[in-house]
């Protein structure tokens, strides 16, 4: 062993404790431990440690101290209560805490311990990444003290944060600072790992694989950290105990005290909290976080968990193999909006001939001046095409616009036999399905295509959506080129997907993922204000949780955009987001799935709405707060 690693005490002897005491073993540090549950202690004594009998006893003749223990009560104890630690230290030691606490209380024992007069120092160093990396060294940690406490704590910092995966992050030299910064991290982990359960229960009571949904959405906005990885534990966890459900329900009740002592209203962190502490009360205390699915099967939902092997439910989650029947002929497209024009524009730099159709003239002549042809009446234009994407607001407009007022004028009437429709609006499935049996009733082989996208105007120009087709073989067939031209021309092939079971299921996979992504902004608006609302630098924190477990698709888009100075162009209006969470929670009482985070994210964009933001960029979610003085712009 080298000499110039300092002498480690180990108190908590945890999930993830256990894995950090037993790593710094391996790469050489003398590590004397403790824990109240003797298994626990034999495990990590096998690995090198020496075992202690008291926490005293683990604190003696050390130069640095590393506390995992569960709470505050227990590091209080610990230190200035029955296990004596703080007598027993020698001066110059430091105490690195890595357990998750309220701010305020270690500015107490950093009080506490000055008090003492032995200069022992005090690193607030919550830590993230889960047992496996706990284990291998390869954590995350935030830490801030003093630079001398942090100076003697640096070689442990450095053995448990091994790049490339681990990385140590010093957010400032007083106390409490970094806890702040945990605090806020576990708003948005905590409200994204209960929002991967709802919106999985919601796929397999819609009648979805939601091993397809979780590979598709991964590439849409609904995305998150938490969903990438804790979804899998629903499908087919390994039975190895990864992050209890108790933890993250102490974390997301610290950040609630914590918003209660400051006066701050957080409504989605309230409903997170309370869906926790149903799922304990349902009898899943024992459980990893990510299996809150199961909370939704209390409620007479569909299990989630898979029956087969990992490799054997791949299989069945297999989306639809199309072969593309061509190039693609002259196409229609109706809706030249914040998406559809840009939509439009991708299919003109794709090659495809393009005849574009709006009730707003302003929008017609925006697309002519980008080389566009142009019909002011649709009806006629339809005559001499094959193809027609429609990118309307609601499902009653496009019906209106395929079959007119008295239900046989509209574009259906004029397209020729054979004619395939793409409709890429959201809509409720019920409502695709409705509009292919309007078009079965003409008898002329018209046949819809149910492509709801997920991107927004700046991917939609450049061709890189992420697309959710479903419909029969033959019309995807058909539309297979137009498709492609929307969604890979940027080069990613992956944000196609052809989805199996028909036209409807398009629609059910983009009410999952507009779910999440509701709820993502409604969280990403409350965390950020609640962040100002300490007084902290959003930059910084910006800096910090979108590179690691808290971030989401919604976080990196919408964040900048809450941040500007200048009001936000309107990508998407709060109103649509209002529309489309309607259409999802109509749904989910359709298979009796309740919606509790989804709702909550309903009520904030309600709200945005009667504060004068509906016609504003949805990222105006964040001036929620305005009235009570927090302001995000920068």
């Amino acid at each position: 062993m080298s000499t110039s690693l300092p002498a480690v005490g180990w108190i908590g002897l945890g999930a993830m404790g256990s894995g950090m005491a037993s790593s710094l073993v391996s790469q050489g540090f003398k590590v004397k431990a403790y824990d109240v549950y003797p298994p626990s202690l034999e495990a990590v004594a096998k690995a090198g440690a020496t075992p202690a009998k008291t926490p005293a006893e683990a604190a003696t003749g050390i130069q640095v101290l590393g506390l995992m223990v569960v709470n505050a009560y227990q590091v209080d104890d610990v230190l200035f209560g029955s296990g004596r630690v703080a007598e027993v230290l020698e001066d110059g030691a430091s105490i690195i805490c890595f357990s998750t606490v309220p701010p305020s209380f270690l500015v107490t024992v950093k009080e506490r311990l000055d008090a003492l007069g032995k200069n022992i120092g005090l690193c607030d160093s919550p830590v993230s990444g889960g047992s496996t990396r706990a284990a291998t060294g390869e954590l995350a940690i935030m830490t801030s003290g003093t630079s001398s406490s942090v100076a003697t704590a640096r070689p442990v910092f450095d053995a448990l944060t091994q790049a490339p995966v681990g990385a140590l992050t010093v957010v400032g030299d007083k106390v409490g600072l970094a806890s702040d910064f945990k605090l806020i991290n576990q708003v948005f982990c905590a409200v994204q790992i209960a929002s991967q359960g709802e919106a999985i229960a919601l796929a397999k009571n819609m009648g979805l694989n939601p091993r397809l949904v979780y590979n598709l959405i991964q590439s849409a906005s609904g995305h998150s950290f938490m969903f990438g990885h804790r979804v899998p534990w629903s499908l087919n966890h390994d039975g190895v105990p990864k992050s209890a459900m108790t933890i993250i329900n102490k974390d997301i009740g610290i950040v609630m005290d914590e918003a209660r002592q400051l006066n701050f209203p957080a409504p989605v962190c309230a409903v997170s909290e309370q869906l926790f502490t149903a799922a304990i009360g349902a009898g899943l205390i024992k459980e990893d976080d990510g299996l809150v699915s199961k909370l939704w099967e209390r409620f007479g939902g569909q299990p989630v968990a898979e029956k087969g092997t990992v490799e054997e439910e791949e299989e069945k989650a297999k989306e639809l193999e199309i072969t593309s029947s061509g190039k693609a002929g002259k196409v229609l497209f109706v809706g030249l909006g914040a998406m559809g024009l840009p939509m439009a524009g991708s299919l003109l730099k794709a090659g495809v001939e393009v005849v574009g159709s709006d009730l707003s003239l302003e929008a017609m002549d925006r697309f002519s001046a980008q080389g566009g042809k142009v019909a002011s009446d649709a009806v006629v234009a339809a005559k001499e095409v094959d193809t027609v994407v429609l990118v309307t607001v609601t499902a009653l407009q496009a019906e209106a616009a395929l079959f007119g007022a008295d239900g046989s004028s509209g574009i259906s009437s004029a397209l020729p036999q054979g004619s395939t429709i793409i409709l890429c609006s959201t809509v409720a499935p019920a409502d695709a399905v409705k509009l292919q049996g309007l078009l079965d009733k003409q008898n002329k082989g018209l046949q819809l295509i149910d492509a709801p996208t997920s991107g927004g105007p700046k991917r939609s120009a450049t061709g890189d959506l992420a697309i959710m087709a479903s419909g029969t073989t033959e019309a995807l067939s058909k539309a297979s080129s137009v498709l492609q031209a929307l969604s890979t021309q940027a080069g990613n092939a992956k944000n196609l997907h052809y989805i199996p079971g028909g036209v409807g299921n398009g629609s059910k996979v983009k009410a999952v993922n507009q779910l999440l992504a509701c709820i993502h902004l409604a969280v990403a608006a409350e965390g950020f204000a609640f962040a100002k609302h300490k007084g902290m630098d959003l930059k910084t924190v910006f800096d910090v949780v979108s590179k690691g477990a808290a971030s989401s698709y919604m976080m990196l888009d919408r964040v900048p955009r809450m941040f500007q100075r200048e009001e936000a162009e309107i990508h998407s209006a709060t109103t649509t987001l209002v529309k489309d969470l309607t259409i999802v929670l109509a749904e989910a009482k359709r298979c009796n799935t309740p919606l509790f985070l989804g709702q909550a994210a309903l009520q904030q964009l309600t709200r945005a709405c009667a504060s004068g933001l509906g016609n504003e960029d949805d990222s105006s979610l964040g001036r929620l707060w305005e009235d009570m003085g927090v302001n995000l712009k920068l």
